[in-house]
């Protein structure tokens, strides 16, 4: 039996069945997948580009005592998350208002609006809102996962192997629904080409025979 906190503080227990367990896995990989999506999503459109460098050879497939590393690179991820925690610190709409002219102390000059916060990452309307929006996504996204570890234990699948076996899985799957896609298409097609052909023979037979009508 598994104890479950509730809302009001009362602990209930129910039984953890195999199927309940693999349900709540699938679900925890899930949403920790859409984190990662969305930690992607947030890294395009601030502009983090260096998230989406290739990954290194080491990355891929480890160094010369065989450990590997997370593909994505960890310090930029970590600038993603920042971003997705605190948007409204961190961006903002690219500025609009008077220009005025700024030296640096290295005598460099150039132009500066006066509602330009240069902390922040200047970003277009469109890319604004995807920021702001992707990260709320993610916040909830993480309050599901946390939600889920502190009433059942359950973390997301972190193996190496398992997560390369869920992909794919994943992909096959994918490859397999486009296949019997495509099966079905052309199952209709050779079914429409058959009733045309039909028609077509019909149509011939009647012009064939008009003369006796």
């Amino acid at each position: 039996m598994t104890k479950l906190a509730t809302a009001v503080n009362a602990v209930t227990t129910f039984e953890m069945t195999p199927a309940v367990e693999t349900y709540l896995q699938e679900q925890v990989d899930y949403l920790s997948q859409q984190a990662c999506n969305q930690l992607g999503t947030i890294a395009n459109y601030a502009n983090i580009a260096e998230f989406q460098k290739p990954a290194s050879f080491e990355q891929m497939f480890g160094n010369a005592e065989g450990l590997a590393h997370d593909s994505n690179q960890r310090t930029l991820k970590y600038a993603a998350i920042t971003v997705a925690t605190s948007p409204d610190m961190l961006v903002q709409l690219k500025p609009s208002g008077d220009v005025y002219g700024a030296q640096d102390a290295d005598g460099v000059q150039s132009t500066v609006f006066s509602d330009t916060d240069r902390n922040k990452i200047q970003l277009s309307d469109f890319g604004y809102k995807v920021v702001s929006e992707t990260a709320e996504r993610f916040a909830k996204t993480m309050t599901n996962v946390s939600m889920l570890n502190a009433n059942f234990g359950i973390v997301p699948t972190t193996s190496r192997t398992e997560r390369y076996e869920l992909f794919v899985a994943n992909e096959h799957a994918k490859k397999r629904s486009k296949q019997e896609m495509q099966m079905r298409t052309e199952s209709k097609f050779a079914e429409n080409k058959q009733h045309n052909d039909c028609i077509v023979q019909l149509v011939k037979v009647a012009q064939a025979t008009s003369h006796l009508v």
